[in-house]
């Protein structure tokens, strides 16, 4: 099988939370399986939606999978999908983190 991966993965059990910017409201419990320079591996509990942004909050002891120790970052909702009883999460999905502009800032999705 060809790895198709740009960059390395970093194992994970660090919590963090979802908030989905199309249905503002609770933010969604969440566990970091794996992250990478560019992506994070989630399980939660509920599915979300292809191509949806969302904001992940990370907890002050997931200094391993914060990009560069922030404290949330935007992400792009790449793939969701039910897992099969594995893990603790009925759910899994790929983010993909928004790289940060010239100013060193990620952009703000609008509603």
């Amino acid at each position: 099988m060809i790895e198709r991966r740009q960059f390395s993965r970093r194992a994970s059990l660090s919590a963090c939370s979802l908030e989905r910017y199309s249905l503002e409201g609770t933010p969604i419990p969440s566990r970091v399986l794996n992250a990478s320079e560019r992506g994070l591996l989630v399980e939660l509990d509920q599915p979300l939606v292809k191509g949806e942004p969302v904001r992940i909050r990370f907890r002050p002891e997931s200094e391993n999978v914060q990009p560069a120790g922030e404290t949330s970052c935007m992400a792009m909702v790449r793939w969701s999908a039910q897992q099969d009883g594995r893990f603790s999460g009925m759910y899994a999905a790929g983010l993909e983190i928004a790289p940060k502009g010239k100013q060193g800032k990620q952009p703000v999705p609008s509603h």
